[in-house]
């Protein structure tokens, strides 16, 4: 892990400078800098407070975590810096820079069209591996804060996972061991933790009930009109969207098997398993993934897909089976 000059960085950042300024919350503030050579780069600066009421500990696990993982989903750590004044109280992490801002922004923007169904699939997938990535750790870690606003994008507009502030360690993650909850009121599992004062409770409360009645064009983005490709898949990906969130946690399928999923539903876009990783900014703003594809591609998109769906039809069958069974029959 790189070792990073503390003036070097405050340098990059002119000073911290307000105008550098990328990203704000409870931990402490996020800024963009450049390097000398040019390279950009972005830094965390932990609030001073916490850390000396904390003592370092939860940053120093941060960065321990940070140390140990390395992947293309993941918004990965390029070093650390220290004061010379005082090596504990000022302490940086430097990070890759994403140029392209959050998931959050992206959909809550007024300045940005809605991205399109295929590209929407596409980032589940990205982030599904980057949290695959994390359980098949050694031992495997818990993020427990995957939400919009840590869904990064790369100059190419891959998602990243960002934020490990909150992730730990966990030898137990598939034992029935408890994790104790932390994380964002909203994402938090609604069936362990729950916001009694808002209403609904969570967008699960809001959105299983319509799953369930056979309604989820109510739960779909409304800005975006369903392409004549989802015809027929609409509802069966809402209900596998449902089984992500039951009540029963043996009864979600594991990140491994939503990844799969989300490869057949790229291959029903006609989106090849190749092409899923290739994001192109006309593909983020609204494009259906069709446009301009030869009727050669489109047919390899197809048996690629039906091939993925050959070799994982038992899986997903019995998925949807149980899922449609407990949540619409019962």
């Amino acid at each position: 892990m790189k070792e990073y000059s503390y003036e070097d960085i405050e340098a990059a950042t002119k000073g911290f400078a307000l105008d550098q300024l990328i990203g704000k919350g409870s931990h402490g503030c996020v800024y963009k800098g450049t390097l000398r050579g040019g390279k950009q780069v972005a830094v965390k600066k932990p609030l001073e407070k916490l850390q000396e009421l904390e003592q370092d500990s939860k940053l120093d696990h941060e960065i321990d975590i940070l140390a140990s993982l390395h992947g293309n989903h993941l918004v990965n750590l390029l070093g650390v810096s220290h004061s010379s004044v005082d090596h504990n109280k000022h302490k940086l992490l430097v990070m890759e820079f994403m140029p392209n801002g959050s998931l959050h922004d992206l959909l809550h923007s007024s300045h940005s069209c809605p991205p399109s169904w295929p590209r929407r699939v596409i980032m589940a997938l990205q982030i599904a591996q980057a949290v695959l990535s994390l359980h098949e750790a050694a031992p495997a870690i818990i993020h427990r804060d995957v939400k919009s606003a840590n869904i990064l994008f790369d100059r190419h507009w891959n998602a990243r996972l960002a934020d490990f502030s909150l992730a730990v360690r966990d030898d137990t993650l598939w034992t029935l061991e408890p994790t104790r909850p932390a994380g964002t009121f909203g994402y938090l599992d609604p069936w362990k933790v729950m916001d009694v004062a808002c209403h609904p409770a969570s967008i699960v409360v809001w959105a299983v009930p319509l799953i369930r009645a056979r309604r989820e064009v109510e739960v779909y983005d409304g800005r975006m009109k369903l392409p004549q490709y989802m015809e027929g898949n609409d509802q069966a990906f809402a209900l596998y969207i449902g089984a992500c969130v039951s009540s029963k946690e043996k009864r979600r399928p594991t990140m491994a098997e939503v990844a799969v999923s989300c490869k057949v539903w790229l291959g029903s876009y006609g989106v090849p398993f190749g092409l899923a990783v290739e994001c192109t900014h006309a593909s983020i703003h609204g494009e259906d993934g069709q446009r301009g594809r030869s009727p050669l591609l489109r047919l390899f998109a197809r048996i690629t897909c039906l091939m993925a769906m050959v070799m994982k039809m038992e899986m997903i069958v019995m998925i949807f089976i149980d899922f449609t069974f407990n949540c619409i029959v019962c």
